[in-house]
């Protein structure tokens, strides 16, 4: 049988590992919003609300989540069906502004301890410095 020698290569290692890791925590987020009726891109435009404080439009949630226009306008469909957000007029009739509402807020409320204890629970082998160590990395690959 033929056979090629790959080289070792700590690049293409580190690669392997790291989609690994992506496929289980994806798997398990997955898991955790599908309890909700929700993905976890759902869940960040909530956060991504919440954190603004006020309405914004869907261009800008999008271009925070950087995500398409097309794929917004999906998620805040389900999350106006859900009653978190609402979809506002505007001046220019071209934008909607997006707002958290009551109920949004509420559900945010009552899910963040389970969201922080899952992040706490999948970093766990890593000591604190660590996880800021690979935070850190990771916003280098991102950029």
């Amino acid at each position: 049988m033929p056979k090629v020698k790959i080289p070792n290569n700590t690049a293409e290692q580190a690669l392997i590992k790291l989609m690994r890791v992506g496929d289980r925590l994806w798997r398990e987020s997955d898991e955790r919003f599908g309890q909700w009726g929700l993905t976890d891109n759902h869940y960040n435009v909530l956060r991504i609300l919440n954190g603004a404080g006020e309405p914004i439009s869907q261009i800008e949630i999008g271009r925070r989540m950087l995500s398409s226009r097309a794929n917004v306008t999906k998620l805040i469909d389900l999350l106006e069906e859900k009653k978190f957000v609402n979809r506002l007029n505007c001046e220019d009739r071209r934008v909607k502004l997006i707002a958290l509402t009551e109920v949004g807020a509420k559900f945010l409320g009552e899910t963040l301890r389970q969201i922080l204890e899952a992040a706490e629970l999948s970093l766990k082998p890593l000591t604190k410095t660590e996880q800021k160590t690979l935070s850190e990395l990771l916003d280098k690959l991102l950029h």
